[in-house]
C-alpha cells in the first residue's frame, strides 16, 4: 500500500503535524473506553471533541482516520451507532446478503487505518480484474482488463464495519456507543458555543462537531431540516447471493444493461457471487415472490435473453466488426457467465433513488456518506465516494488542527464541502446520464448507445482513463472559490433535469 500512501492527500500517517498546549479535562466516560465496557452509563453531560452519528462503515472509518492521524489523535471522539455491534468472528457459513464494490483508494484507508490486514485475514475478500459490460438492446459492449493488479475488491458490508470497528479499539481517543440512537441535537450558535447531543436515554453528550454519518436516511439531517435535492429512481434493486457450480470462481464483474434496468454479477470469494438487479419497482416485488427455482429461471434469462441485434443496429455491427480487435466479441449470447448452482441466500430489495444536500457543513457540523448524497448504484461508487469524503475531511481537520483552529471551525469544513461537492456532483450527473442512456428503449438511442460502448471499447487511452477513475487511482483536485459558485446551478440544471432533456433532444434530432 505505498503508492497509495504516496500518492493520496490522506495525512494519516505523516508525523510533520503536532498538536501543542495541554489538554481539556472532560467528565463522563474516559478515553481508554472501548466496545467491552460495561460500566453503567453517566448521565452528566460528556463532552467530546467529535461526535461521529452512525457507526457504519464510512462512520467507522472515519473515527479509525481521526485516531490514527498524528495531528488528530488526541481528539476525543464519540462513535454513536444505534444497531448492536457485530463482532468480527465467528464468520458466518456463507457471505453477507449486502456486497460493496472498493477501489484501490478505499482499500488504501482501510490499510492507513489498522483494517486491510484484519479483512485480509478473514480469507472473504475477493479481488476483480476484469469488467464486462454490455447492452442487453445491441451489440455494444466493453470489457476492462487489468493484468498488472486488481481493480479493485469485492467485500461484504458486515464484515468490513466489524473489522473496521474491532480496529477501533487501538485507538484510545475513541468511545463507541452502542446500540445508541440520538434523540435530539441542538447545533452550536452565537449564544452557545457546543453543539449538545441527547440520546435517546436523555445521555447528553457535548461537542465541537457532529458529523453525519447516519446513512440515506440522515436522522440528524431530518432533525435539523437540511434541504436536499434529488429524485426517486421508480426502481428498486434485488439483491442476492448466488453459488457458482462446483470448481468455478471468478474474478470478472459482469453487467448487463436491460430495458428495465441493469443487473450484475459480483464475485465473492469461496466460489460464491453477488447478484444487484434494478429494475421497477412491480418486476422488483414480482421478482421477490418467487421461489429460489423460480427465480433462479428468471434471472438466466435476464443475462442470455434478448442478445441478438436482429439487423436493428446494422451500422453498429458493422463497425463493431470492423474495429474490434478483442477475440471475445462482447455481444449478444457469445458473452457467457459463469454457470449457476443455486441462490444460497433470501433475497431482499432497497429503492434507488438520486439525493443531494445543499450544504455538506455548517458551524459545527459536516456530513459525510450517503447522509450527503446518494447515488445508483449501478456504477459501484457510492461507498468509494463516501470514503473520498472521509479522506479529504480528515485532511482538513488534520490541516486546521496543525494550525491553531477549532475542530468545528466553519472556514476550515467550508474546505472540506469545496474539495469534495464537485467531485460527487460530477460522479453523480454521470451515474444519472448512463442510467437515462440505458433506460431508453428508443431505437436511435439504442443505436447510439451501443456504437458508443463498441468506440469506446476500441480507444485504449480513454479506457485506461476511465479504468484508473474507477480504480481510484486518478488524482483528484480541489477547486477554486468561484467555481465552487456556479456548483449549485450546475447541479440543478445538469444532475436533476438535464440527462432526461438530452434523450429528448437527442431522440428528437435524430428523427
Amino acid at each position: 500500500m505505498n503508492r497509495f500512501l504516496n500518492k493520496s492527500t490522506l495525512l494519516l500517517v505523516n508525523n510533520n503535524f503536532r498538536v501543542t498546549g495541554s489538554r481539556r479535562c472532560y467528565s463522563g466516560v474516559g478515553s481508554g473506553d472501548s466496545l467491552n465496557n460495561t460500566q453503567p452509563i453517566k448521565q452528566e453531560q460528556q463532552h467530546y471533541d467529535v461526535v461521529i452519528v452512525g457507526g457504519g462503515l464510512v462512520g467507522s472509518s472515519m473515527a479509525c482516520a481521526l485516531g490514527s492521524t498524528e495531528s488528530t489523535k488526541h481528539l476525543r471522539v464519540a462513535l454513536i451507532e444505534s444497531a448492536p455491534v457485530q463482532p468480527l468472528y465467528p464468520l458466518t457459513a456463507e457471505p453477507d446478503l449486502r456486497t460493496l464494490s472498493f477501489n484501490h483508494t478505499s482499500v488504501g484507508l482501510f490499510d492507513a487505518i489498522g483494517a486491510w490486514s484484519l479483512i485480509k485475514d478473514t480469507k472473504r475478500t475477493a479481488a476483480f480484474n476484469q469488467l464486462k459490460v454490455w447492452d442487453a438492446s445491441g451489440g455494444g459492449g466493453i470489457h476492462f482488463q487489468d493484468n498488472t493488479e486488481s481493480m479493485g475488491y469485492i467485500l461484504e458490508n458486515r464484515l468490513v464495519t466489524s473489522a473496521l470497528l474491532e480496529a477501533s479499539k487501538q485507538y484510545e481517543s475513541i468511545t463507541i456507543k452502542s446500540p445508541a440512537s440520538v434523540k435530539s441535537v441542538q447545533l452550536q450558535s452565537t449564544t452557545q458555543q457546543q453543539t449538545t447531543v441527547t440520546l435517546a436515554n436523555n445521555e447528553q453528550l457535548t461537542t465541537d462537531l457532529i458529523i453525519a454519518a447516519d446513512g440515506g436516511n440522515s436522522i440528524i439531517k431530518k432533525q435539523l431540516n437540511l434541504e436536499s435535492l434529488g429524485k426517486s429512481y421508480n426502481q428498486k434493486a434485488v439483491v442476492c447471493t448466488i453459488k457458482l457450480a462446483p470448481g468455478y470462481q471468478t474474478t470478472t464483474l459482469y453487467q448487463r444493461f436491460l430495458p428495465t434496468g441493469p443487473i450484475a454479477m459480483l464475485p465473492l470469494a469461496d466460489g460464491y457471487a453477488s447478484i444487484i438487479w434494478s429494475t421497477n419497482v412491480a418486476h422488483a416485488n414480482y421478482l421477490l415472490e418467487l421461489d429460489d427455482d423460480s427465480f433462479m429461471v428468471q434471472m438466466k434469462h435476464a443475462w442470455l435473453s434478448g442478445a441478438k441485434t436482429n439487423g436493428n443496429n446494422s451500422i453498429v455491427d458493422l463497425l463493431h466488426n470492423v474495429l474490434s480487435t478483442n477475440p471475445e466479441r462482447l455481444s449478444g449470447n457469445e458473452i457467457s457467465i459463469p454457470p449457476i448452482e443455486r441462490v444460497s441466500s433470501k433475497r431482499a430489495s432497497f429503492p434507488l433513488r438520486l439525493e443531494h444536500t445543499k450544504s455538506y457543513t455548517q458551524r459545527g457540523l459536516c456530513l459525510i456518506g450517503d447522509a450527503a448524497h446518494v447515488v445508483h448504484p449501478m456504477a459501484g461508487q457510492g461507498v468509494n465516494l463516501g470514503l473520498a469524503d472521509v479522506i479529504a475531511l480528515t485532511q482538513i481537520l488534520s490541516e486546521g488542527q496543525a494550525t491553531g483552529y477549532n475542530v468545528g471551525n466553519e472556514m476550515m469544513l467550508e474546505r472540506y464541502q469545496e474539495n469534495r461537492k464537485l467531485e460527487n456532483i460530477k460522479m453523480m450527473a454521470s451515474i444519472d446520464t448512463l442510467f437515462h442512456l440505458f433506460g431508453s428503449s428508443s431505437l436511435p438511442i439504442t443505436a447510439i448507445r451501443n456504437l458508443g460502448l463498441t468506440l469506446l471499447d476500441n480507444l485504449s487511452p480513454l479506457k485506461s482513463l476511465i479504468m484508473s477513475i474507477s480504480k481510484g487511482t486518478s488524482n483528484l483536485q480541489g477547486i477554486g472559490k468561484e467555481k465552487f459558485k456556479e456548483i449549485l446551478q450546475y447541479e440543478k440544471k445538469y444532475v436533476i433535469t438535464k440527462p432526461i432533456q438530452i434523450m429528448s433532444d437527442m431522440e428528437g434530432n435524430i428523427k
